[in-house]
């Protein structure tokens, strides 16, 4: 059976030694380098690093694709109104629709950009552990003044831990209702709008009873929002510190363009 999306695969491989606050200050950097790249040298380049460390990694390809497979619709979506909707050199005619040259451009970079955010995001959940993004996330944001807002690190941390957790768990449930309806006789294309009814209700439904079970289970357990003492503290080693120089060298080589 298949893993759910932006689930944790472990391995040996160098990517999966990094630390944890390597790897989320690589996201967040190679994200604004996705949006900043106007040119289609630059996405290409985007996608030729993502495809190096993806090899580096050692993970399947089915971890990317089961990453992007549930945002298609949305990235045609995307691509179909920069295509129609952009004004510029009109291409060809389809009755009221005009597609042109440069929301042809548009629909392509945009398409790419989505693309390449989720695939650099599953790389990094794939990769680590969702503990250690947890400690990362915490150790991150420390030094910032967040009780100023009435929250802290932990909490915030945890926050943001529980919210990436429940990702694969939502896809995994939407494939179950989906698969349960279809198995009572609901055909998903004769009706869009009573598919969408009889697969959302149940799914929020499960969502929320999940939610409830899991802070019912941390308290339980004890659970509270303030500082917390971890097994493994992070420490930072010489191949973090290398991997983050080589982005920067990466980031200003992109930017220059």
């Amino acid at each position: 059976m298949q893993g759910p999306v932006f689930s944790f695969v472990p391995g040996d491989s160098f990517l999966h030694t990094l630390d944890p606050r390597t790897k989320l200050a690589a996201v967040m950097l190679l994200g604004i380098l996705t949006f900043r790249t106007e040119s289609f040298f630059g996405i290409v380049t985007l996608f030729v690093f993502f495809f190096a460390l993806a090899s580096i990694s050692g993970l399947p390809a089915r971890v990317f694709l089961r990453a992007v497979r549930p945002m298609i619709l949305f990235i045609i979506f995307i691509f179909f109104a920069q295509l129609f909707f952009t004004k510029g050199h009109v291409l060809t005619s389809f009755w009221i629709l005009n597609p042109s040259l440069e929301g042809l451009q548009n629909g392509l970079r945009l398409s790419a950009r989505f693309i390449l955010l989720l695939l650099f995001a599953a790389l990094m959940t794939a990769s680590t552990d969702p503990s250690a993004i947890t400690s990362g996330i915490e150790r991150m944001l420390r030094p910032l003044p967040l009780r100023w807002l009435g929250v802290n690190s932990f909490e915030l941390a945890t926050m943001m831990n529980l919210s990436i957790s429940f990702l694969p768990i939502l896809f995994e449930r939407a494939e179950r209702t989906k698969v349960a309806q279809a198995s009572r006789g609901m055909y998903f294309g004769k009706n869009p709008l009573r598919s969408v009814s009889a697969l959302a209700i149940p799914l929020i439904k499960g969502v929320i009873r999940d939610a409830e079970e899991l802070a019912l289970a941390m308290e339980s357990r004890g659970y509270q929002g303030t500082r917390r003492t971890s097994i493994h503290e992070l420490r930072m080693q010489r191949r973090d510190w290398i991997s983050l120089f080589a982005l920067i060298l990466f980031a200003d080589f992109m930017l220059r363009f």
